[in-house]
This record gives C-alpha cells, sequence and structure tokens, in this order.
C-alpha cells in the first residue's frame, strides 16, 4: 500500500506536522515517527507518561498494535498526540 499523508497535532499545542506513514505500519510505528518530529523539539518530554494517538474528532486512544490501515484513518485526516500517565508510576522508555 501507499504511504498515507497525515495531519498531526499535539496535546497542548497548536504544531501541526505532516507525516506519511505505510497504510500496513501500526499505530505505535505512526506514533513514534510522529513523536519524534515534535517530543523533545516542540512539546516538553514527559518521561512518566506514555504517548498515545486518537483520530482528531475521536474520544478514545487507538490500539497500539493496529494497521494504520485498518484503523479507519485515511489520508489527510488529524491524528492528536496525547500524553497518557504510566499506569504502574515508572519512567517510559
Amino acid at each position: 500500500m501507499s504511504d498515507l499523508p497525515l495531519l498531526v497535532s499535539c496535546e497542548r499545542d497548536f504544531l501541526v506536522h505532516l507525516v506519511a506513514i505505510p497504510a500496513e505500519a501500526r499505530i505505535a510505528d505512526l506514533i513514534e515517527a510522529a513523536a519524534s518530529l515534535v517530543v523533545g523539539v516542540h512539546v516538553p518530554e514527559r518521561p512518566l507518561s506514555q504517548i498515545r494517538l486518537r483520530k482528531i474528532d475521536g474520544d478514545a486512544a487507538l490500539p497500539l498494535e493496529v494497521k494504520v490501515g485498518d484503523s479507519g484513518i485515511e489520508a489527510m485526516d488529524w491524528v492528536h498526540l496525547f500524553f497518557e500517565p504510566a499506569h504502574d508510576g515508572k519512567p517510559l522508555q
């Protein structure tokens, strides 16, 4: 499948980045690609949190192992990165 260009915004920031990711990539891969552009650069790192992703009009985070092409995300959709506190209180790696 071809790459899906997606618009990414980050919690508490109006920053927007365009990220192209293969439709067969997992949501976790999309998070990694998008976060590498903004977290620690434009948005402060939050080591006791994990980064999650949802469609901009969605309430729930998308499962990390779902393929982007199977998640309901389409080309040029907005996706939103947000921080979710770690459940055990330990820093995430």
